[in-house]
C-alpha cells in the first residue's frame, strides 16, 4: 500500500499516521490488499473549485473522490477531504475535528472502493462500514 498525503490547508494538523491507519483499515475490511492512493487535505476554497470543475456543483463539501481504476491489481484513486468543513461540523458533534476528517478519509476510500451512498440503504451501509472502519484504525467516531 502506498499513500501520499498532500496538505494544503492551514486549520487543523495533518495527522499523517492516522490518516495512513484509516486508509489501511478501509482496504482490510474490503478484503483488498493493495493500493496506489493519494490523500489531499485542502480547504474551503480549494474545494469548492474541484467541487465546480468536477461535478458541476456550486460550493464546498467534505469530501471527494477521484477513482483512477486498478493497474495490476492495485485499487488507485486521489481522496480530497476539506479541513474547514471538518472544524464546522466537528464543532456540531461529539468529537474532534481530527477525528471528523478521518471521518471524511474513511468515507472516501469506501467510494473509490465501490460504495455508494445515493440511496437511503446505501446511506446506511456506507455509514457502518465507515464505523467499523474507524474503530478497526483505533478511533470511535459517530458517522
Amino acid at each position: 500500500m502506498r499513500v501520499e498525503i498532500a496538505d494544503r490547508q492551514g486549520v487543523l494538523p495533518c495527522p499523517r499516521r492516522a490518516i495512513r491507519a484509516v486508509v489501511r483499515e478501509a482496504l482490510r475490511c474490503s478484503g483488498r490488499g493493495g493500493a496506489e492512493l493519494s490523500v489531499a487535505l485542502v480547504a474551503d476554497a480549494e474545494m469548492s473549485d474541484l467541487n465546480r470543475r468536477f461535478l458541476g456543483r456550486e460550493g464546498t463539501t467534505d469530501v471527494l473522490s477521484f477513482p483512477y481504476g486498478t493497474e495490476g491489481g492495485l485499487l488507485g484513486g486521489e481522496v480530497v477531504v476539506n479541513a474547514e468543513a471538518a472544524v464546522r461540523e466537528a464543532a456540531r458533534r461529539a468529537h474532534g475535528a481530527q477525528e471528523e476528517l478521518l471521518l471524511y478519509v474513511a468515507h472516501g476510500v469506501l467510494h473509490l472502493l465501490g460504495c455508494e451512498d445515493g440511496l437511503p440503504a446505501e446511506r446506511r451501509h456506507m455509514r457502518r462500514r465507515e464505523r467499523e472502519v474507524l474503530k478497526r484504525a483505533g478511533f470511535e467516531v459517530e458517522s
